[in-house]
C-alpha cells in the first residue's frame, strides 16, 4: 500500500494509553479493498465490509476503552466507501463531524472511533521496490545483517540500521536464485528478530540445546514499545505476527519457544555486514 507523507502521518496521534498490539486486522492484506493506518503508523487491511470494535470477532479489534463491542461498519458500494455507526458510546467521527446514519467517505479522510483516530485509505498502491541498497554481498551505510540459514528452500537476511526503535528488512530467495524479495518488518517485529539473530550469533557455540533463548520478560522490557505497561501478553502477540512473516518469506518454524522462558533461533545465524555497536 502507499505511505502517508510524514505531514499527512503527524495529524493522526497514538491514542493515549494504547500500544500498537491494541489495534489489529483480522484481514489478510492480500485480501485488502482498503486500509486504515494507526497513531503508530501500522497499516491495517479492510475486506469490503469490516466491522470495528472490541469484538475479537470483527475485522478491525480496537482494544480501547473508548470503542464499543461493535462500534462502527466500514462498508465499500458502488458509489464508494460508507461508514456507519452502530450505536456506540463514543461516536464516530469523519474528518471530525460525528457520524450520524451512513455518511461516504472520501478516498482520503480521518476516522475516529470513540478517542481512536485513523487514516482511511481507499486507494491501494503498490509501489514499486527500492533500488537493492541491501545486497548481501557488501556492508555499509550503518546497516546491520544478519544471515539466516534455516533448513528448506530459502535463504534469508536480517538488513536494517543500527538504531533499536525503527523496523527493517527480511531479505528472502529461494536457494540458488540471485533475485531478493524484501519483506517490511515493522519495529516490534524487526527489534524482535535483531535481538534474537544476536543472542544466537553471541551464543553460537554454547552446548545448549535451546542456546540463544532471550526471556520473555527482557523482551517485554526491551523492544520498543509505545507504552511503559507492555507485558509478556503483548510479546506473544509480537511472536505471532514475527512467525506469520517468517512464513510468508519461506522461513516457517525457525522461531522456537522454551515455554515458560522465552524465544530463540533454532538455526544457525552469522553476521553479513557491521555489527551493532
Amino acid at each position: 500500500m502507499g505511505s502517508l507523507c510524514r505531514s499527512c502521518a503527524g495529524d493522526v496521534p497514538p491514542c493515549d494509553g494504547l500500544i500498537q498490539d491494541h489495534v489489529r486486522s483480522t484481514v489478510a492484506a492480500v485480501d485488502a479493498e482498503a486500509w486504515l493506518v494507526d497513531g503508530f503508523g501500522a497499516p491495517h487491511a479492510l475486506a469490503a465490509k469490516s466491522m470495528i470494535g472490541r469484538n475479537h470477532e470483527g475485522q478491525i479489534v480496537v482494544l480501547a476503552a473508548s470503542v464499543s463491542r461493535e462500534h462502527a461498519e466500514l462498508k465499500q458500494s458502488e458509489s464508494g466507501w460508507v461508514v456507519r455507526d452502530l450505536g456506540s458510546r463514543n461516536g464516530t467521527f469523519v474528518d471530525g463531524v460525528k457520524c450520524q446514519g451512513r455518511v461516504t467517505l472520501p478516498p482520503r479522510a480521518i476516522l475516529k472511533i470513540g478517542d481512536v483516530p485513523m487514516w482511511f485509505l481507499a486507494a491501494v498502491v503498490d509501489e514499486p521496490a527500492p533500488p537493492p541498497t541491501m545486497e548481501t554481498q557488501t556492508a555499509g551505510g550503518g546497516l546491520v545483517r544478519y544471515a539466516i540459514t534455516a533448513t528448506g528452500a530459502s535463504e534469508l537476511c536480517l538488513v536494517g540500521g543500527s538504531e533499536t526503535t525503527t523496523g527493517g528488512a527480511l531479505l528472502a530467495r529461494p536457494a540458488g536464485t540471485t533475485a531478493w524479495k524484501e519483506h517490511a518488518l515493522a519495529p516490534l517485529e524487526f527489534q524482535l528478530l535483531r535481538t534474537l539473530c544476536a543472542r544466537a550469533h553471541a551464543e553460537a557455540d554454547s552446548p545448549a540445546a535451546a542456546r540463544g533463548c532471550v526471556a520473555t520478560k527482557q523482551l517485554a522490557r526491551d523492544l520498543p514499545w509505545q507504552s511503559k505497561y507492555a507485558n509478556e501478553e503483548n510479546v506473544r502477540q509480537v511472536v505471532r505476527r514475527l512467525r506469520g512473516a517468517l512464513a510468508e518469506a519461506g522461513a516457517d518454524g525457525i522461531l522456537a519457544v522454551v515455554p515458560g522462558r522465552g524465544y530463540y533461533m533454532s538455526c544457525s545465524v552469522t553476521i553479513t555486514g557491521a555489527p551493532p555497536r
